[in-house]
């Protein structure tokens, strides 16, 4: 994870080392990499850039309301920096676990 940018609002944009997917090309596997960014704000969100949009992936708190299918969850933001970097190299690690495969 490579610090690229500090935005005038103070959002640190890192760029996270390619992710290497299987794709099949003509019914051959090939291998296919793909760089992404990640986004970590004043306000405590953190953000990864998804195909066309940023996903927020901070941790999730569930809200229970007066009912039973009102139920709703709500962002657990990081307003510390230090949370914030700790947090985003945990689930870096988490995601490259989880997205790398070897051919």
């Amino acid at each position: 994870m490579k610090l690229v940018n500090i935005n005038k609002n103070g959002t640190l944009k890192f760029r996270l080392k390619p992710i290497v997917k299987k794709v099949y090309y003509n019914g051959e596997p090939v291998r296919e990499s793909v760089v992404k960014h990640v986004y970590s704000y004043k306000s405590g969100y953190v953000r990864i850039e998804g195909n066309d949009r940023l996903y927020q992936i901070n941790k999730v708190r569930k809200i229970e309301g007066n009912c039973t299918y009102l139920n709703y969850y709500e962002r657990i933001l990081l307003p510390c920096p230090q949370e914030r970097y700790k947090y985003l190299v945990e689930w870096v690690e988490r995601f490259y676990q989880r997205n790398t495969v070897t051919i």
